[in-house]
């Protein structure tokens, strides 16, 4: 019984983890300051496209335009190269 309790408890929180994925989310790089150049990974389980936009989108003040978007199908690396307006 001792046993089950401490599995359900770990699983709940890797299920926590799961579900907020802000804290796991990557950082935006600047790779041009002047241009506004950034660059950002959305990769895995917990990362997709709408996390990484809404990084270009904290990360520019008014708008966005995406340079580079490349996904590969297998392992979900998804990249997103932006810059700001």
């Amino acid at each position: 019984m001792k046993q089950f309790l401490v599995l359900s408890v770990l699983l709940l929180s890797a299920c926590s983890s799961l579900m907020n994925g802000e804290k796991a989310l990557q950082p935006v790089q600047v790779l041009d300051a002047k241009q506004q150049l950034m660059f950002t990974t959305c990769s895995g389980a917990v990362e997709d496209w709408g996390s990484c936009s809404r990084k270009a989108n904290k990360a520019c003040v008014n708008s966005y335009e995406i340079v580079k978007k490349t996904e590969t199908p297998v392992g979900g690396k998804r990249e997103l190269t932006f810059q700001g307006k």
